[in-house]
């Protein structure tokens, strides 16, 4: 899945990334091991010193037989390259650890910003005996690409541990990183470069005794299809329900439905598999629904004029955390209700104030088993 996003200025896409000035140019070569960053004393680098955390159009390179440790954040734009090794003649590692960030600018990372210049900025790993290992990485540490679409800046892990996908520094995407946690040369990861869907939002809510799912994609390249996948048996093995064609290629949200007619009862767990047209594969979240005891619920009167009550069994669901929420005609939260143990009540919600019309009322228990349930507001 390969493009070239315009983006907004170069500028914009440092200080999102980063919040500070790029440096412009500049040539930087790692002689000796040690780490990327240091804060007083020798440092890997040659007399030319260590290269900016933004750099503008600058050439990294870590020599053959030096290994570096990444301990800092470092964004390569404007045309900038880091190449790993030299001639080839012994190896040259680049290794990247956990950080413990809480973000980008305390993550040990290296970031490729889509940011339209020629040549693009990159990553190559020059030889056979080039590695970068990311085994120890935390959530925001690896090589990633990113991009601005609507002034909102996207990542996508390239190398490294999932997730994968971010809209800024929250997760979209917990599929591996496209390249996995190590890699050898010789290789090119560029800015430009091979990139996953970026499924989000998935969820699975049952109603009327079937199971309608939902979720939508931030971003898509080359996407094939989606692949909705039901386990009766805790995961241990997966069978495909249904296949939902996707777009193909977009840059804003899509979104996606479909509904389980016959999934018979017990406990199940749905997930959704994405394919592009060059078999690259990313897997959602899995979502656990309830068709028992969940389904004995019942929500009187309906229609209701100036109260709805929810009535929940006795049963081992409910006999733990549950949640009521009334959810309004847009899709907002109008009120909800936490309780424990409350199998065998009746919870009521005021709705005299509410316009008329169709309202949802879902209930979700503390392994995330949900039922959704229909409910008219009339005031008549």
């Amino acid at each position: 899945m390969k493009k070239l996003y315009p983006l907004t200025a170069l500028a914009a896409v440092i200080l999102l990334t980063h919040g500070a000035q790029a440096q412009t140019g500049g040539t930087y070569t790692a002689v000796r091991n040690g780490n990327w960053h240091v804060t007083s004393g020798p440092n890997v680098w040659d007399p030319s010193g260590e290269p900016p955390v933004n750099c503008n159009n600058c050439a990294i390179t870590i020599n053959s037989g030096v290994t570096v440790t990444l301990n800092t954040h470092v964004t390569l734009a404007g045309g900038s390259s880091l190449k790993v090794g030299s001639d080839g003649s012994s190896a040259s590692v680049l290794m990247i650890p956990a950080s413990g960030g809480a973000d980008w600018a305390t993550g040990y990372n290296i970031i490729l910003p889509n940011d339209g210049s020629t040549p693009t900025n990159r990553v190559f790993l020059n030889d056979g005996a080039a590695f970068v290992s990311a085994t120890g990485a935390g959530t925001y540490d690896g090589l990633l690409t990113s991009y601005i679409t609507s002034g909102v800046t996207t990542y996508f892990k390239q190398l490294g541990n999932a997730p994968s996908g971010f809209v800024e520094t929250t997760v979209a995407s917990n599929s591996p990183a496209a390249y996995g946690k190590t890699l050898g040369g010789p290789v090119t990861l560029s800015a430009n470069g091979t990139l996953p869907v970026l499924l989000t939002d998935f969820d699975a809510a049952v109603s009327n005794g079937e199971v309608n799912l939902t979720w939508k994609t931030l971003m898509e390249q080359n996407s094939s299809r989606f692949d909705i996948e039901r386990s009766s048996n805790g995961g241990t093995k997966w069978d495909v329900i249904g296949k939902v064609a996707a777009r193909g290629q977009s840059t804003s949200v899509v979104n996606y439905t479909f509904t389980d007619a016959n999934p018979g009862s017990g406990t199940l767990q749905y997930r959704v598999h994405e394919y592009d047209l060059d078999g690259r594969a990313s897997v959602s979240d899995i979502k656990v629904v309830r068709l028992t005891p969940l389904a004995t619920i019942s929500i009187f009167p309906n229609p209701a004029k100036d109260y709805v009550n929810v009535s929940l069994p006795v049963s081992e669901a409910t006999a733990g955390a549950v949640s009521i929420r009334l959810i309004g005609q847009s899709g907002q939260l109008l009120a909800e209700k936490n309780v424990k143990g409350a199998g065998g009540t009746i919870l009521s919600f005021p709705v005299s104030s509410y316009a008329p019309g169709n309202y949802l009322v879902q209930v979700i228990t503390a392994d995330g088993a949900r039922q959704v349930s229909k409910v008219l507001i009339s005031k008549q």
